[in-house]
């Protein structure tokens, strides 16, 4: 018997388009900063490679030259890379 569930209401939203990215970085966290290099952005969210780890939940401010800095929080990290949202919308 197959099963056939309403979704109503519980639509999945696009995730904002996110644009390729080289740009050094300084990531700063409670205990320093960390050299790091922004993968891709949106208007929502980042990734970027780095050698340190990052866990889920961490507050960083994000350092790049020529721009103002801006917070996000980390929601995943594998590896030297990590990716999250910021605390608020940028404009790109």
């Amino acid at each position: 018997m197959k099963y056939e569930g309403r979704l109503e209401g519980r639509e999945l939203q696009p995730r904002a388009t996110r644009i390729a990215v080289q740009y050094d970085a300084m990531v700063r966290i409670a205990t320093g900063a960390i050299e790091a290099q922004i993968l891709n952005v949106s208007s929502r969210g980042f990734s970027f490679h780095s050698e340190a780890a990052f866990e889920p939940g961490t507050e960083v401010t994000i350092h790049v030259d020529k721009l103002d800095p801006v917070k996000g929080l980390i929601r995943w990290s594998c590896g030297d890379e990590a990716g999250g949202v910021f605390l608020e919308a940028i404009a790109l």
